[in-house]
């Protein structure tokens, strides 16, 4: 069948910002939603215009998150039309994007990691599941801990870009076109041998660190999947929202600064170092895990009585 030219220009537009180091897979898999909704909805359609894309943006309405992600593409789409010349492409006004309200994150205490662990191990010595599935997700989820990943960087992994002869881990391309290599602990180190060797076992000649067989990694819903069915498994009496996989991610970034802080190094000079290793491009994105938490308060109050003697008394009158 031959192509549209909407549909010829969405694959040149995809094309171009891979050509830039953008990964861009979930902007590909909206455009080509668009691109079916032009191709059977609007075929005489060679360009976006208003009447279309409000026409597909109405699916997704009442979804902030699915709006956003249906909306940033197009908007990019149409700024790429414009600069080929194609002056009568709509662009989405600026102020029609979705406000985002990320969800607050959960924070774990240390009693809960312990557990819910512990309880990742013996779950799947009983349940190893089809795949290797026992020996891969315990070691995911320590990977995701020990290093705040992505969860995506995580089950993405090649396996060629991780180096535990030297201790480190190579993550490329990951949020547009950025990489950054991220130094493991010796524990670690020596836990993911043991994985590397037993998993090697099962499928030696894997494409992903992570695998969910010899080519394809295990996709975000199977990860969201077996970290609910532990996090129930180790606490059944739960009430509430259950914890989300990213929030290890929160936690890697709050505990590492609350530690430095205990231990009296100089946050804002190391700040910068955790933003490389999180992969963030600026301060502030990095800043946004932090959050104060109960068991930070003693710390933050010794450490902040330490002013006491440089801030002058109010007199009473």
């Amino acid at each position: 069948m031959k192509k549209t030219a909407i549909g010829e220009r969405i694959d040149a537009f995809i094309a171009y910002k891979r050509s830039l180091g953008y990964v861009y897979d979930t902007q590909e898999r909206y455009l080509k939603h668009y691109q079916r909704h032009m191709e059977e909805q609007y075929p005489y359609l060679d360009l976006p215009d208003k009447t279309s894309t409000d026409c597909f943006l109405d699916k997704y309405k009442g979804q902030s998150g699915g709006l956003y992600n249906a909306m940033a593409p197009l908007r990019e789409f149409a700024r790429y039309l414009f600069q080929l010349g194609c002056r009568n492409a709509y662009l989405i006004p600026p102020k029609q994007l979705p406000k985002l309200y990320p969800e607050p994150p959960y924070f774990f205490s240390e009693e809960e990691l312990s557990a819910f662990f512990r309880e990742c191990d013996s779950y799947f010595i009983d349940n190893p599941g089809p795949r290797a599935r026992g020996i891969i997700m315990p070691a995911l989820f320590r990977v995701l801990y020990c290093c705040g990943l992505r969860p995506k960087e995580a089950r993405m992994l090649p396996a060629e870009n991780v180096h535990l002869d030297k201790k480190y881990i190579d993550i490329l391309q990951s949020k547009g076109p950025k990489s950054r290599r991220i130094y493991i602990s010796d524990e670690l180190t020596v836990y993911l041998i043991c994985y590397n060797s037993r998993v090697s076992a099962v499928f030696p000649n894997r494409k992903y660190f992570f695998p969910r067989d010899s080519e394809k990694p295990y996709s975000v819903q199977a990860l969201c999947y077996n970290f609910g069915t532990i996090w129930r498994k180790t606490f059944p009496g739960w009430e509430g929202n259950l914890p989300r996989i990213y929030d290890f991610r929160h936690h890697f970034a709050w505990a590492t600064i609350n530690r430095w802080a205990r231990e009296g190094i100089d946050v804002n000079a190391m700040i910068p170092y955790l933003m490389r290793y999180m992969g963030h491009n600026c301060i502030k994105h990095t800043l946004y895990y932090f959050r104060f938490v109960p068991d930070f308060y003693a710390d933050y109050k010794a450490l902040s009585s330490r002013l006491n003697d440089r801030i002058p008394e109010v007199p009473d009158e």
